[in-house]
């Protein structure tokens, strides 16, 4: 079932009111598609398990600059995955937006369990609004994959991907814990009309807070693939420490 959200957000300067629909994609309407996840035909399922460590580092004039270490593990969490290094600057423009840029290199294990180098590079606009104890927030990321662009035999490829996610957090009043949950839709922008809209991500997870500069995460994805050949359904388990310095 496809749906369309209407986000309404307001902020000090007035009453803005952000359109999410399944038209053509730009960057003044941004496109949200959520279905309910269902079997497909020749869909295959598996249970992952990743890692991830990450450092920020905020000043007073809005920058943040961050750095996250990841590892991701497949196959009943058996057989290695992959390998990220990602570094991203952050800016807020107002309380409520969000601009952000960042790239990321990755050792990738294919079919044959052959390595291969891949990097990314990135750009978000978040658009955020806190409702009573609940912060929303939308973002919307241009992601744009190179395979080996390093090597001298690099052909060209690659993957321009846009996705956008919708994220609702809240924390417990009194406590070191806190609640989110997200959605997140990808779609790709190539010369293949039956790819445009490829996969959805599911995900809710629990936060809890070590101390002032260090927190604790663990959270469920469910992920689902469409419009490809044997399609997979991932169950993943995520478990994630991040430290502010």
């Amino acid at each position: 079932m496809i749906g369309v959200i209407l986000l309404r957000m307001r902020c000090r300067e007035g009453v803005g009111v952000m359109r999410i629909s399944t038209g053509k994609y730009s960057l003044l309407l941004l496109s949200l598609t959520f279905l309910v996840p269902v079997g497909l035909q020749g869909q295959q399922k598996d249970f992952q398990s990743w890692w991830e460590f990450s450092i920020d580092k905020g000043f007073d004039n809005g920058i943040d600059l961050s750095g996250e270490i990841e590892q991701r593990f497949k196959n009943n969490s058996l057989q290695y995955d992959r390998s990220l290094v990602t570094v991203a600057g952050e800016y807020d423009i107002k309380k409520y937006l969000e601009v952000a840029a960042g790239f990321r290199a990755f050792l990738d294990s294919d079919r044959e369990l052959q390595l291969n180098a891949k990097y990314r590079v990135h750009m978000d606009v978040t658009g955020s609004h806190s409702l009573s104890r609940y912060d929303l927030s939308l973002r919307a990321r241009f992601q744009y994959g190179f395979e080996d662009i390093f090597d001298p035999a690099y052909s060209g490829g690659n993957n321009f991907v846009n996705r956008y996610r919708l994220k609702v957090a809240n924390h417990i009043f009194g406590t070191r814990f806190g609640w989110f949950a997200t959605v997140e839709s990808w779609h790709l922008l190539s010369d293949q009309p039956n790819r445009l809209f490829y996969k959805m991500r599911y995900s809710a997870g629990v936060e809890y807070a070590l101390n002032f500069k260090s927190e604790f995460t663990v959270r469920y994805i469910l992920e689902d693939e469409l419009n490809v050949a044997n399609p997979l359904q991932a169950h993943i388990l995520v478990f994630g420490f991040s430290h502010s310095l």
